[in-house]
């Protein structure tokens, strides 16, 4: 129904977008000596006494736009770093269309002009923060996780919950592409991506009508470097760092254009162990099992892209883009739990619990195909069509030794699990925009289809012999179809500007559960089909020229990442599970945004929450000495934050970024009819970074954070941490290359404890994940040619690649 009104809605708006015109346009195509289409280039429309009425800038193809309304004579300015002015005869304002503009290139070129521009590391467009990781000493050679928790208003909980304003439920981003993940398979994707690759970490505080409506908390949308220039181009860095135990890090950015075509690729990654400590303290029934947890993971990280832009024309471009990320390797978890009977402090008995992972390996391939049609009227077609496979397995050997309080071993239980997971994604998304009454329309269609397979098999090893558990076995098929439309409109009169949305989404699912039960196979089937309206709108004030206040409304939803719906039963040791559930439903939430920006340095934004269905993992009891962490629609939470974002230059050579939160969270959950829970706290966050230009070509960087005690998911509190991290950088060879050494987590301060309880049960947790290191690297550039920015697009498949866990 709505795909039929957006249709017949396109239908009636276009003749009136083409037939308005009270403002005059002035458009044309900026090339080189090649006839190569320059993007980023200035034009500026002057007056007869050379006032600027207007400027802009060329678009990835070499076009642009000028609107003006005023009749007059008017000409036009052309600059481009290293290319001569260019500057058009005076004509009178009217709509035309100039013949394309060929700039020649200077005699001396760039390197006989010392251009310096000061980098920031914080922009601020609107509700937009942009984050600029290339700008950072201490945000390079290390992982996309890891430069993501400098990010203002970011914090990352344990190695897995990302939370943005105190909030979870962010949706992440890769280019556009949503990649709205969970748990351990979010931070391993995220580590296996370089910051040498990412240009900015935008903040969008309040998405619009036209991004898939997941992420509660807002959006995060990590943008990696996309340089083209005429021949060859790229930057290699090679890094050793340790920890606990050393790693190696490898970056290689090539880029290659000729004529209309543009290729480029990347390499990346990180080689060596990484060693985490993590434990449990808890009381249940009478018993302390007191458990800690030496975590070796061995598995290595790659991350490869290859794509092809042709561009057919100065409106037409079609390209093609492959991603690939993997993880390889095995890994050991050794967990040793000392058992007393309370009010007692002997130990009655111990389990030793070895988790051998001797096979692990996941692959993430993406490929992508899009055409885009863009022309000076403001009419613009962008078309994706992709393919996504996520195949994952593991192979593990547990052993559970029990011995007395003499140290004598009196049991011991050896199991092997079998995990497999083949996933496959398939889109196709269509997005549609043009000048409307004097503001913008957008329109678009999209559809998903997710198929997942998952076979897990759990084995009773005894003299060798592997014998299949029945119980524990089972075979999981999960397909979901989603359908989704939208339309947006956004305009500007005089100091207000408005916009407003619509977004139905319309999912269908069927979920298939395969196991035995008394010896008889069993099949379950879930199936789901619902529709959902989003809608947005926001209203925005200038009262001058440098400052914005706003208001804006949105509803989202957040679906369940496909591996939580598995059933299956993964085992720390004899008892401490993982465990997956098949009747999770999507949360839903209304959330309320103020926002005021003053100049390109200070954000102020208030934001208000109500989730339902809110969704969290717990820790429940199991039998009388077990314990399960599942995820579970527990009830509703309530989250109001206030937050600052500021930028500061005290002195020529010191600037410093600072952002600060305070938020209030209130969960009403239930785990049961006989556990209620109406739980508040009022927390905070602080972070500074400070950089500083010192002589001999030298920079500083100090980075210092604090979250203080929070509540985390349905009833978890955890206590305060902070960390401080120093990085100094040397630019060597006339700045091609770089030499940076840095030291994180310098007092190891970043180390996470957290208490939970409900009648009868009682559990005190902590966590170190190498976050101290020292890190020293070496990066070299090399490029010819003027830089043009290349294209990005959105992926048919950025929220559903997002929910693989």
């Amino acid at each position: 129904m709505l795909y039929s009104f957006l249709i017949g809605l396109l239908t009636v708006l276009a003749p009136s977008a083409y037939a308005q015109g009270t403002e005059h346009v002035v458009s044309g195509t900026v090339v080189d000596e090649d006839s190569l289409p320059l993007s980023a280039v200035t034009v500026t429309l002057q007056d007869v006494d050379q006032q600027t009425v207007f400027r802009t800038a060329t678009d990835s193809v070499g076009q642009f736009s000028l609107r003006y309304g005023i009749p007059g004579r008017y000409r036009l300015i052309v600059n481009y770093i290293g290319y001569r002015d260019y500057q058009s005869p005076p004509f009178e304002l009217a709509r035309i269309h100039l013949d394309t503009i060929s700039l020649s290139t200077a005699e001396n070129r760039l390197e006989a002009v010392d251009v310096k521009g000061k980098a920031k590391v914080l922009e601020i467009n609107g509700g937009t923060i942009s984050y600029n990781v290339e700008n950072t000493i201490g945000g390079q050679d290390v992982s996309a996780l890891e430069a993501l928790k400098r990010a203002p208003g970011v914090h990352v909980e344990n190695e897995s919950r990302i939370t943005l304003n105190g909030k979870s439920g962010v949706q992440i981003l890769l280019d556009g592409r949503q990649t709205f993940l969970s748990g351990a398979e979010l931070t391993d994707l995220l580590k296996s991506l370089s910051s040498n690759n990412i240009k900015s970490i935008d903040i969008i505080n309040s998405p619009s009508a036209k991004y898939d409506a997941t992420g509660s908390a807002g959006i995060i949308n990590i943008r990696t470097k996309k340089n083209q220039v005429v021949g060859t181009n790229g930057t290699v860095t090679t890094a050793v760092a340790y920890g606990v135990s050393p790693k190696q890090i490898q970056n290689i950015i090539l880029n290659h254009r000729v004529n209309n075509i543009n290729v480029y690729g990347s390499y990346s990654h990180t080689l060596g162990n990484y060693n985490y400590l993590y434990g449990t303290n808890r009381t249940q029934n009478g018993k302390s099992y007191d458990s800690h947890t030496d975590d070796v993971d061995k598995r290595q990280k790659m991350s490869t892209q290859i794509g092809v832009d042709y561009f057919l024309n100065a409106k037409n471009t079609i390209g093609f883009l492959a991603n690939g990320n993997f993880i390889f390797g095995g890994g050991i978890t050794d967990t040793r739990t000392a058992i007393r009977t309370l009010p007692s402090n002997a130990i009655e008995e111990s389990l030793d619990a070895i988790n051998d992972y001797y096979g692990q390996r996941t692959g993430r391939y993406n490929f992508n195909v899009n055409y885009k049609f863009e022309d000076t009227l403001g009419h613009v077609l962008n078309i994706d069509a992709d393919y996504g496979i996520f195949d994952k397995w593991n192979k593990n050997l547990q052993s559970n030794t029990y011995r007395d309080n003499q140290d004598v071993l009196t049991s011991q239980n050896l199991y092997r699990t079998l995990n497999g997971i083949a996933i496959s994604l398939k889109g196709v998304k269509l997005d549609y925009s043009m000048d409307l009454w004097k503001g913008k329309f957008e329109s678009g269609l999209k559809y998903s289809q997710v198929g997942s397979v998952n076979d897990s098999r759990f084995y009773h090893v005894d003299k060798g012999q592997d014998s299949l558990d029945n119980r524990r076995s089972n075979d999981f098929q999960f397909d979901e179809r989603i359908s989704s439309a939208y339309v947006d409109y956004k305009q500007q009169i005089d100091k207000f500007s408005f916009n407003a949305g619509l977004r139905m989404e319309i999912s269908d699912s069927k979920g298939r559960l395969t196991y035995q039960e008394s010896s008889s196979a069993v099949d379950d089937d879930i199936n789901r089909n619902y529709t959902n309206l989003f809608p947005f709108f926001s209203i925005t004030l200038q009262p001058t020229e440098n400052q914005n206040l706003s208001l804006s409304y949105g509803k989202r939803i957040e679906r369940p990442a496909y591996q939580d719906l598995n059933p299956f039963i993964y085992m720390l040791d004899e008892l401490s599970f993982w465990q997956g559930n098949p009747f999770l439903n999507p949360e839903l939430t209304h959330r309320l945004t103020l926002l005021y920006s003053l100049k390109s340095s200070t954000v102020v934004s208030f934001n208000f929450a109500y989730t339902d269905q809110f969704n969290a993992r717990v820790t429940d009891t199991l039998e009388r000495d077990k314990i399960v962490m599942i995820s579970r629609n527990v009830g509703t939470q309530k989250h109001s934050s206030l937050a600052l974002t500021q930028h500061l230059t005290p002195a020529p050579w010191w600037d410093v970024t600072f952002n600060g939160l305070l938020y209030y969270i209130q969960n009403s959950v239930s785990l049961d009819q006989y556990r209620n829970f109406d739980l508040q706290q009022l927390a905070g966050r602080a972070s500074v970074l400070q950089s500083f230009r010192l002589p001999l070509k030298l920079k500083a960087e100090v980075f210092a954070s604090y979250n203080s005690n929070r509540l985390s998911g349905a009833n978890t509190f955890s206590r305060a941490v902070s960390q401080v991290d120093l990085a100094l950088q040397k630019t060597l060879m006339k700045e091609k290359a770089t030499l940076r050494l840095a030291v994180t987590d310098i007092y190891k301060g970043n180390q996470s404890r957290s208490t939970q309880s409900f009648p009868g049960f009682e559990s005190s947790s902590y966590g170190y994940y190498e976050s101290r290191q020292v890190r020293l690297s070496f990066s070299y550039k090399f490029n010819r040619g003027a830089s043009k920015a290349q294209r990005t697009r959105n992926s048919a498949l950025e929220s559903e690649s997002g929910r693989i866990k």
